[in-house]
């Protein structure tokens, strides 16, 4: 069960961007939220697929890291300045910064993640790491 004042704060957030959304049409649409790619994430023929819409970020905007069977994609691309002349009705198009993580179901090889960005979307592959096989071991005799 959640204590009052967890339930308050959230009751409090949830009135603030009803109030901001509701407030003044006349004004450009800024309640701010993370932009988090959409993501799709499958396995095809023994290899593990993420795609990630990035629509605008170039390839040195973008950092893939993979550990442990987590792969993690980060970008920063630059908002643009506005011109003092525009009058911004609406403004929908996410700039700046994001991570987004996604484990994957078993363990990866590292060596195998492979990363490319073309239309507006990133694909990241990645094998998993191969069973290593049972062998014996000898006992030296001293």
């Amino acid at each position: 069960m959640t204590s009052p004042s967890i339930r308050t704060a959230v009751r409090s957030d949830i009135d603030t961007v009803f109030d901001r959304f509701w407030s003044d049409w006349n004004q450009p649409f800024a309640i701010e939220f993370p932009a988090l790619p959409a993501l799709d994430l499958y396995e095809r023929n023994g290899t593990f697929y993420a795609e990630l819409a990035v629509p605008g970020y170039r390839s040195d905007e973008i950092e893939v890291e993979a550990n442990n069977g987590i792969i993690t994609v980060s970008g920063t691309h630059e908002q643009k300045m506005t011109e003092d002349d525009v009058n911004y009705h609406r403004r929908e198009i996410r700039r700046g910064s994001f991570v987004r993580s996604m484990a994957l179901p078993q363990e990866i090889d590292p060596a195998s993640v492979a990363a490319k960005v073309e239309n507006g979307l990133l694909t990241v592959t990645a094998s998993p790491m191969k069973p290593i096989a049972n062998r014996k071991i000898a006992v030296a005799a001293k």
